[in-house]
């Protein structure tokens, strides 16, 4: 089974599958125009300047300049695979000319077809025909609707069906339906912004049913894989609850827990007699139980002393826990059923140490397993019967392997001794030692950073940067405490444990303490901006992707459907509408503190952000130009809380690298001549 949950409410920006492309589409271009610019790249081509830091300079032992290009518009990208219902069919992304396409393959025949894949998001899946795809469509406001796409039809110009509603609602997928290759089911807030229905949608005739109204305080609506509605979690004054459907229609409370629990369903079983969970209720780490619903008694399945499970892979059919992932400096897979330890086993053997099930066929007996490291990712069939596996494809930054950077975990103690980690990813061909660094902060805060590939980190490192990544307190992951541990402390202990990672890498003497930029999306915007402004003595400059400037009016502005976790924010940041608590976050918010902002900042800002909303970065850009402070300010009218077409991308990466030669001293590629490609497509 899988839940149906509103948008998870954290400040994070959009996540990507590595070296990503979208679809270019021709527009009319003055001739003249395109002229100017064909004769300019014969000028501009090949004009990359080498590092000036003296450390870069005086090795010269970097590796060879990675084209930005291929990090956001690689040819060779390929992502996505997924295996039909029916087990006869592949589909995957990947480019085809100079777009992004479907690709299917029939695994009988031994035969492919592509469709053009538009602007397609995100991921998708098949239908339970095994004909269709399904994938979700946006205009960067979040607000979703769902597609589906006839892979049997011509694709000369192959047409998409909608089959949620359309401009200002806000669509979930919730699943497709076993054995019923018409339905799925799909909810969404068209009827109460703030809520969430569920319907039964006929995916050829369009048909919606409306399965369960939202009472109003519904946060998820639980259903099986025979598309049953099974329960749903209610929000409750102080507290959350799991209650399962009667045969009368009516729910029985079976589960109970506080507002600041963490409990997920992850499935329910045999008839609703077993239930499991992941949860930190009672306890510090987040771990699996399986609670018995007649009598509920609860057993403990597994769980970790260091970290909290990050996810459970269940089986499509049963619901049966089969793998339980966990990160610690690197990732962890423990089988929890042992036919799965050999494909696995196997792939460990490589230097991909990570590991992942991306789905299945219905009937649980070929497996799309993604296998990653630091570098890249690379895609395997499983077939569960025969225990064979084959190569599916492989992330084009494979290819760059031994040009890119190692990113090795770390741990330190702040300044209060609390154990922190995160990750290191030196510059390969130099010393590590008094290297020009960027602070890579993430986005949540209660997200983490990972081990894994990383393309703005991997950018970073080919350039000649030493790249910090910390897990600060608030970040997911390390339990309980670790994340209370933030209650208050935005611009706080939060951002000092920052700035004690940055002390630990000078006393290691590999970062440069004058030639040190912070830098980072969403709530790692908002670090970078503090950065700037409350210690503008410790950093050289500053990338502020859609972070808030100003705390109180991020919160008030946050999208309606967030409501169920407005206590969480004003527990850990404030209520904007208690006087004492709006003075608190004032004197957290960098907007009110830009006076102190001395150093370079770049600042991009989405148009259509719903979460952190453009007039913050406008208002603050808007002060630091009347103050002549060096602002470099980028609106993207077209973009949300995340930066998705290759054209923008590769301005962005091509902006950055040239800010921070600038400041840091780095190298840069200073053009692409798919920069080109972006002007004139």
């Amino acid at each position: 089974m899988e839940n149906i949950t509103s948008a998870i409410p954290i400040l994070r920006a959009k996540t990507l599958p590595p070296i990503f492309f979208q679809q270019v589409v021709w527009q009319p271009c003055n001739w003249i125009k395109r002229l100017f610019l064909t004769l300019n790249i014969l000028v501009l081509a090949g004009c990359a300047t080498t590092a000036t830091h003296l450390s870069l300079k005086i090795n010269e032992g970097l590796p060879e300049l990675i084209p930005v290009r291929d990090f956001v518009a690689n040819r060779g990208s390929n992502f996505g695979y997924q295996i039909s219902p029916d087990g006869k069919k592949l589909a995957w992304v990947a480019v085809k000319g100079i777009s992004l396409h479907f690709f299917i393959k029939d695994l009988v025949q031994n035969e492919i077809r592509t469709l053009p894949a538009g602007n397609f998001y995100g991921e998708f899946e098949w239908a339970q025909d095994s004909r269709r795809l399904i994938f979700s469509i946006q205009q960067g406001d979040e607000n979703f609707a769902y597609v589906t796409l006839d892979t049997e039809q011509s694709d000369e110009k192959p047409q998409w069906e909608l089959i949620s509603p359309w401009g200002g609602v806000k669509a979930q997928f919730a699943r497709p339906i076993i054995n019923d290759p018409e339905h799925v089911l799909i909810a969404h807030n068209q009827r109460d912004k703030t809520v969430f229905d569920l319907y039964k949608v006929n995916i050829n005739t369009k048909e919606k049913i409306l399965v369960a109204e939202n009472p109003g305080n519904v946060t998820q609506w639980l259903t099986s894989p025979q598309g049953e509605l099974e329960g749903r979690i209610v929000k409750q004054e102080n507290a959350f609850a799991l209650e399962l459907r009667q045969r009368d229609s009516s729910y029985k409370l079976v589960y109970q827990w506080a507002w600041d629990d963490d409990v997920q369903v992850v499935s329910i079983v045999e008839n609703s007699s077993r239930i499991y969970l992941l949860t930190n209720k009672g306890r510090d780490k987040k771990v699996l139980i399986e609670l018995a619903h007649a009598s509920g008694e609860e057993k403990l399945v597994f769980g970790d002393p260091v970290v909290d499970i990050s996810y459970i892979y269940s089986h499509p059919l049963t619901g049966k826990p089969l793998v339980a992932f966990t990160e610690h400096g690197y990732p962890t897979a423990t089988m929890l059923e042992p036919s799965l330890r050999n494909p696995l086993s196997s792939l460990r053997d490589n230097t991909l140490a990570g590991f992942a099930i991306d789905g299945s066929d219905s009937q649980f007996h070929n497996l799309v397993i993604a296998a990653y490291s630091d570098k890249g990712r690379a895609w395997y069939l499983y077939n569960v019967e025969h225990d064979q596996l084959e190569k599916l494809g492989a992330s084009a930054s494979l290819e760059y392997t031994d040009l890119l950077a190692d990113m090795q975990p770390i741990e330190f103690a702040s300044r209060d001794n609390l154990r922190l980690h995160g990750y290191l990813t030196l510059p390969k061909g130099v010393p590590p030692q008094h290297l020009p660094m960027v602070l890579w902060v993430h986005g949540g805060p209660w997200w983490r950073d990972t081990w894994g590939y990383n393309g703005e980190v991997q950018f970073f490192a080919n350039r000649g940067y030493a790249v910090l990544q910390i897990n600060y307190r608030g970040s997911a992951g390390y339990g309980r405490h670790f994340q209370e541990l933030a209650i208050g402390e935005f611009a706080g202990k939060m951002q000092n444990d920052l700035l004690d990672g940055v002390q630990w890498a000078i006393d290691k003497g590999i970062a440069d303490p004058g030639k040190i930029a912070i830098a980072g999306g969403s709530y790692g915007g908002y670090a970078t901006l503090v950065g700037l402004s409350f210690t503008p003595e410790t950093f050289a400059c500053g990338i502020d992707i859609f972070g808030p400037s100003d705390l109180a009016k991020m919160i008030a502005d946050f999208p309606p459907y967030w409501k169920f976790e407005m206590d969480r924010w004003h527990q850990y940041v404030g209520d904007p509408g208690k006087p004492a608590d709006r003075l608190l976050m004032q004197e957290k918010s960098p907007l009110f503190k830009a006076d102190n902002i001395t150093k370079p900042l770049m600042i991009i800002q989405g148009g259509n952000d719903v979460r952190v909303r453009p007039g913050q970065s406008i208002e603050l850009a808007t002060k630091l130009k009347q103050q002549h402070k060096q602002v470099d300010f980028w609106l993207i009218p077209e973009a949300g809380h995340g930066i998705t077409r290759w054209p923008l991308r590769l301005k962005q990466f091509r902006k950055s690298e040239d800010f921070l030669a600038d400041c840091l001293g780095g190298r840069s590629s200073n053009f692409d001549f798919y920069q080109l490609g972006s002007w004139l497509f």
